[in-house]
């Protein structure tokens, strides 16, 4: 079940899988009113120093019998939560087992639900990073200037780049996992087909 807002400068999104609720909170660093700020009680993770100027997000993990509040802070770049649906595969927030894991800025992230510390931060791109595909066991991630395969234990296997970035100006997918392949399309539409190892098959 999803609950989401997607109004860009504060969004809320509730996402569950399992025993696991998550309720998130994101609020932009341009947003004229200032709202989400961390409490005692919270878990605080900086993920930048410029901590203070960056965006924030607060979640709320629930096991079913206890709460636990989490802030992070230092967002830096644009964010857009999201979940997977039936019309769209791809995401920028999942409940994976017992981790959480984040899309959000140039940081790509996945969080322990139990501990509530990072199991690992990464800043894959150049540019930011949008959302995240199932590939096998691993993780296909949308950056502005390429795709990257990531295990779930952090480790980039393979980065690809095209002619123009991953932001189709049509609004067509930019990418699409097929039984053996990947689609690709960059900002002028120019098609890239690679396969599950980020090798070339037809450009």
């Amino acid at each position: 079940m999803t609950k989401q807002d997607t109004s860009f400068d504060k969004q809320h999104l509730i996402i569950k899988s399992g025993k696991w609720s998550v309720e998130l909170d994101y609020e932009d660093w341009y947003s004229d009113i200032k709202e989400i700020k961390p409490t005692p009680s919270d878990c605080v993770i900086e993920l930048s120093e410029n901590a203070n100027r960056g965006s924030v997000l607060r979640f709320t993990i629930s096991d079913g019998h206890s709460q636990k509040p989490c802030f992070i802070k230092g967002i830096e770049g644009g964010t857009y939560l999201h979940q997977a649906d039936d019309k769209d595969n791809c995401q920028s927030v999942k409940i994976d087992g017992n981790n959480l894991v984040l899309c959000f800025g140039f940081n790509f992230t996945s969080l322990s639900l139990t501990k509530l510390v990072l199991n690992w931060n990464l800043k894959p791109d150049i540019g930011g990073v949008f959302e995240f595909y199932e590939l096998d066991n691993d993780y296909l991630l949308r950056g502005e200037v390429e795709i990257h395969r990531i295990s779930k234990n952090g480790q980039t296997k393979w980065s690809y780049g095209g002619r123009d970035i991953w932001v189709n100006i049509e609004g067509k997918p930019e990418v699409q996992i097929e039984e053996n392949a990947i689609r690709l399309l960059d900002f002028n539409s120019d098609e890239y087909v690679i396969d599950f190892n980020g090798k070339t098959i037809k450009n």
